[in-house]
């Protein structure tokens, strides 16, 4: 797969997993492609403090992932640090940040 795809389905804000699909190939081969080709790669980075994370949140229509991309992170991160803080990750609780704005 040459590089100038790649960088195009990454640039989309595809992961992985959807580029590996789309060609039928291992997740592991495109991750090892990118990491060869130096394209970009999403670390476990150091989440974001509590207020932020309560006001990415409150808006309920903006997926978790994408929410762990913006910030630089994996959503597992993401889920991690909101359970630290007591910020709820699931539709009822993210309804009622966003009545609480």
């Amino acid at each position: 797969m040459p590089a100038a795809v790649l960088r195009q389905h990454l640039a989309a804000g595809e992961g992985y997993a959807a580029i590996s699909r789309r060609y039928d190939v291992g997740e592991n081969a495109v991750r090892y492609r990118c990491r060869r080709l130096g394209l970009r790669e999403l670390v476990n980075g150091k989440a974001p403090g509590e207020a932020a994370l309560r006001m990415a949140l409150s808006h309920s229509d903006i997926p978790l992932k994408q929410i762990a991309r913006a910030f630089g992170i994996e959503a597992g991160t993401l889920t991690r640090a909101c359970r630290s803080y007591g910020i709820p990750t699931d539709e009822r609780g993210r309804e009622q940040l966003r009545d609480a704005r």
